[in-house]
């Protein structure tokens, strides 16, 4: 089963999982729990060569190197600064959208998004601007490494890897949330796990696509069509599905999503289409995480149950999910250290 709904068909382990393209309403009439979604409102043809960006040409500092993603909403570049040699990833608007204005709206929100947080724990966007075509792009920093969702195709990570990433991941969300941002798209394709030095792993949230910018009325795309809700149906909160106002919490929702399918090896909720998983997140409790991971610690399996609650005031809060995550790590290194 593959359960993300991924925008980009990425040829390389590299920014072409980090420049995933914004999710769109899906359509829940077409959407299929194989996609995790399903339509995208946005979803056009492959671009043309006449618009297609070639090695060598210049996007404002930046020389084009090589295609590296493509999906519903744009085209992503591999690319570097000429003079110092700074890598970087150029994201492309579809011609065919720039006539859109939701789409040019959503495009402006991610850069926006992604920039004004301006978190460790967050993919960084430096530059706005549009081709002499009127297409719009932004460019970002360049990330080597794998998103969740391949490292999940690989099989499930250890148990102290598992919390450190939920850990960065909530402290990517606080974040956000701080600036009074909510991700709506949470997800293991829009979580990347890049390459740090020493081997190391560093998690970078994606794609403020259909992020709600809770204090940017002017800037808050709001319209969708309807039968249609912004987000996968796999992950996505149970008011959020209703299109009732929300806020934070549902980002909470998806992580416990998200963490039941680390731990699991599958979503809590798994249907033939989008509508029963819809469905599903509404009107069932969540199967218990202890019959699929009975090996978890206890503590992290009511968390997760919390976090999947229907109710969003019986949600934990970041802060406690994260003292709660920073306990099991430890616990987990102190047993390291425990002679067998």
């Amino acid at each position: 089963m593959d359960p993300e709904d991924s925008l980009v068909d990425a040829t390389h382990h590299d920014v072409a999982h980090a420049a995933t393209i914004g999710t769109g309403p899906v359509d829940l009439a077409r959407g299929t729990a194989g996609t995790g979604g399903g339509a995208d409102e946005y979803t056009m043809p492959r671009a043309e060569a006449s618009t297609a960006l070639t090695a060598g040409e210049l996007v404002g500092e930046y020389r084009i190197e090589r295609k590296i993603g493509e999906g519903g909403m744009g085209v992503v570049y591999g690319a570097v600064h000429p003079l110092i040699g700074k890598r970087a990833a150029i994201k492309v608007l579809n011609k065919a959208l720039c006539m859109q204005p939701e789409a040019v709206e959503r495009f402006v929100t991610e850069a926006r998004a992604a920039n004004q947080i301006g978190h460790p724990n967050i993919v960084d966007v430096f530059a706005f601007g549009n081709l002499s075509d009127g297409r719009s792009y932004f460019v970002m920093e360049w990330l080597d490494g794998k998103s969740l969702a391949e490292r999940l195709r690989k099989g499930l990570p250890p148990l102290a890897e598992t919390i450190a990433i939920l850990d960065e991941v909530a402290e990517a969300l606080e974040a956000a949330h701080a600036k009074r941002i909510v991700h709506r798209d949470l997800k293991p394709d829009n979580v990347f796990l890049a390459s740090a030095p020493g081997g190391k792993m560093k998690v970078k949230l994606l794609d403020f696509g259909i992020a709600k910018l809770l204090d940017d009325s002017a800037h808050r795309v709001t319209r969708t069509r309807t039968g249609s809700l912004m987000g996968t149906p796999l992950y996505v909160a149970p008011e959020q599905a209703r299109g009732y106002e929300i806020d934070a919490r549902v980002d909470v929702y998806s992580l416990g999503a998200m963490a039941f399918e680390l731990l699991a090896g599958r979503p809590p909720f798994v249907a033939d289409n989008a509508m029963d998983i819809v469905a599903m997140h509404l009107h069932q409790e969540p199967p218990s995480l202890a019959t699929f991971a009975p090996g978890a610690p206890p503590v992290l399996i009511e968390l997760v149950g919390r976090m999947l609650a229907k109710d969003p005031d019986a949600r934990p809060g970041l802060a406690e999910l994260r003292t709660a995550l920073h306990r099991l790590a430890d616990d987990a290194a102190a047993a390291a250290l425990v002679p067998a």
